[in-house]
């Protein structure tokens, strides 16, 4: 038993030596001490005397706050222990700086859990203020457990200068940074296709997404569906090739395309042929009609696309719904056609299949084929599925506005800086993957359908009385004002707008940045 008072130097004559080695007993009062002493700190005066060469400084890669320390943790801290402990003893001005991760999806998803346990409430059935009024209460009290064992692993880290992304400090830093970008022309907004999660109803950034490869038909539980009646256990059919026909417009004639994702023909504007596939020569410039609501759709030639030997040669395109039928829409300017709602559910688009979730969806317009003769049949196909790394949801291509940061430059910086020496990667083997990851990047999108994390400080700007200008027209998006605080906003959308402040309504972008926005700045912010 450590009778030692808090912050005390251990007393090892009040206790006689136990028999065998107790790692709680032996470890005990040691850090309260340590830490009372001071001994990681770092006096910035000293350091202001010394050269570069004389300084080490270290930040701890925030854990999320949900979390608890596993053994790559402890592996990690102690290798950076070990280099701040070693550049100490050299009589360096060492600082080696703790912190967490704010978790935004983590921390929301376990506090709505407790909240839906406790109270039978949804946090809409909160509001957004007293939701992230629970969303700190649980930090409070239950945010230390990474902290703490940190503390029992004897890292050497400056405790007084500890931080959380969603401080004050971390905050300032992540509203100039958003600024600073936007300013530079490295963020913008936009409506893309993008990965979305219908389990968050939120975007997600491509690193967020993990991929199961299906050798054939699978049979997958889906956790946002009530469930299949057709199979014992719920599940729902994926990894299958399912084959239909289009009529052709004043024709007799049919046009079979195949697709894995039947319920997505709801949203086709375009089935698509090759230009030399003498197959289908006689009906360029022709339509194909729509089942279920009888639109006219259009028949184009695109030889990017298609590949005359797969399959039939004709290709449905969802430019809405798929990556490839979405560059398709953007060259033969095809109406792009939303299908589903933020849940996961068939919207008013969706004719006599709206409400149904999308997999209950797909198998009623299988059913829904078979009795139009339109039916085809449907074989096993090897394809890759994208999961929503943090709640397992499968994911939906989909065409949202977001805001985006241009990372073109940052990772030709870091493919450069390897290809001429400066930066080595060890093992070399893994130089493939460098390349391949930063040769290929995308625009990160950084905005979350989430509320607890660092809101945007973006405002929509309109005059008082104004009707008919909607926040979610791409052509308004003059009218989105990036700002420090709403006063600048305020004095940037009377520029915009051409009037006074009286006459201006703003109103903020709820949606919040992605974690990795605040903890990428971490090196820095802590500062």
């Amino acid at each position: 038993v450590n009778t030692t008072p808090k912050g005390h130097k251990k007393d090892l004559s009040a206790t006689p030596m136990a028999d065998a080695y107790h790692p709680q007993a032996v470890e005990a009062a040691w850090q309260d001490w340590w830490e009372e002493c001071g001994f990681y700190s770092c006096d910035p005066k000293t350091a202001e005397g010394k050269s570069d060469d004389e300084k080490f400084v270290m930040v701890i890669p925030p854990p999320n706050v949900t979390g608890s320390l596993h053994l790559g943790h402890a592996l990690t801290a102690a290798v950076e222990d070990t280099l701040t402990r070693w550049h100490r003893m050299l009589g360096h001005s060492t600082l080696y700086v703790p912190g967490t991760d704010h978790a935004g999806i983590a921390t929301q998803s376990v506090v709505e859990k407790m909240l839906m346990k406790e109270t039978k409430q949804t946090r809409h059935d909160l509001g957004r203020e007293e939701f992230i009024k629970k969303v700190w209460e649980w930090k409070g009290e239950y945010g230390n457990r990474i902290t703490t064992q940190l503390r029992r692993l004897g890292s050497s880290v400056d405790w007084n200068r500890e931080r959380f992304t969603m401080d004050e400090m971390c905050s300032k830093a992540v509203i100039e940074a958003f600024n600073r970008f936007h300013e530079d022309g490295l963020l913008h907004r936009a409506e893309r296709l993008g990965n979305w999660s219908c389990a968050l109803k939120s975007a997600i950034s491509d690193i967020e997404v993990d991929y199961i490869e299906l050798e054939g038909r699978t049979f997958l539980e889906v956790k946002t569906h009530k469930g299949n009646a057709n199979d014992p256990k719920g599940r729902y059919e994926f990894g299958v090739l399912t084959s239909f026909a289009y009529p052709i417009e004043d024709s007799d004639e049919k046009l079979i395309v195949a697709t894995t994702r039947l319920e997505t023909m709801l949203g086709d504007t375009a089935v698509a042929i090759h230009p030399e596939d003498t197959r289908y020569k006689h009906l360029h410039g022709k339509h194909v009609v729509h089942p279920f609501n009888g639109r006219k759709i259009p028949i184009v030639c695109d030889a990017e696309l298609v590949d005359m030997a797969f399959g039939t040669g004709a290709v449905k395109i969802t430019p809405a719904h798929d990556p490839n039928d979405y560059e398709c829409g953007k060259r033969h300017k095809l109406e792009f056609i939303t299908v589903l709602t933020p849940e996961g559910a068939i919207n008013n688009n969706g004719s006599q299949f709206e409400g149904m979730m999308r997999y209950d969806a797909r198998i009623a317009v299988e059913e829904a084929l078979k009795e139009k003769g339109l039916y085809i049949g449907k074989e096993p196909n090897k394809m890759r599925l994208g999961l929503c790394s943090r709640s397992g949801d499968i994911l939906e291509p989909m065409i949202t506005p977001q805001w985006y940061v241009n990372c073109n430059g940052m990772a030709k910086k870091a493919t450069d800086a390897v290809r001429n020496g400066e930066l080595k990667i060890v093992p070399e083997e893994h130089e493939k993957t460098w390349f391949q990851w930063l040769d290929n990047i995308r625009d990160w999108c950084v905005s979350r359908q989430l509320w607890w994390g660092h809101q945007i400080p973006a405002w929509f700007a309109t005059k008082k009385g104004e009707e008919g200008v909607s926040k979610l027209d791409m052509n308004n998006n003059d009218r989105w004002i990036v700002a420090r605080n709403e006063e600048e906003a305020y004095t940037k959308a009377e520029k915009v707008l051409g009037c006074s402040r009286d006459e201006i309504d703003l109103e903020r972008d709820e949606d919040v940045l992605d974690t990795w926005f605040s903890s990428g700045l971490f090196p820095f912010s802590v500062m």
